[in-house]
């Protein structure tokens, strides 16, 4: 599997590019059904010990896309990379999942989780990353 670091996101397809962006919204949707269900009760160790993976995992992969477009502003790459998809990143790991994965799940917790999902759907929708994705 091509990590995050070797992945030149200015050389995706829009197609790529959205499918990336749907799994980022996805995952963040899976983990705030999940929180949400574990918070009501006891959680098993193995189950929270995998929520809290995804949510490092799309918490790190989005602050490096922002990471990696921000040293290669030579703004080569498609539109959507520059115009939706890098503001989507920017204000996601600027505002969003800033809650301590394994803390509390409480309400800081599913905050950070829904503001990073509100910063990524801001110019375009899930569905619509998704038609994208599907082209």
């Amino acid at each position: 599997m091509v990590s995050d670091m070797d992945i030149k996101l200015e050389k995706l397809t829009d197609l790529q590019l959205a499918k990336r962006m749907s799994d980022y919204i996805a995952t963040l949707q899976s983990i705030t059904v999940r929180a949400e269900y574990y918070s009501l009760g006891q959680c098993p160790e193995k189950e929270r010990k995998e929520l809290n993976a995804d949510y490092v995992r799309v918490r790190d992969s989005i602050r490096e896309d922002l990471n990696y477009l921000n040293y290669n502003k030579d703004k080569k790459g498609s539109r959507l990379l520059w115009d939706k998809y890098y503001p989507s990143v920017n204000e996601a790991a600027a505002w969003g999942l800033y809650a301590d994965p394994e803390g509390r799940l409480d309400k800081e917790y599913f905050k950070s989780v829904a503001i990073a999902e509100e910063k990524l759907t801001k110019y375009y929708s899930f569905d619509y990353w998704q038609i994208i994705a599907e082209l």
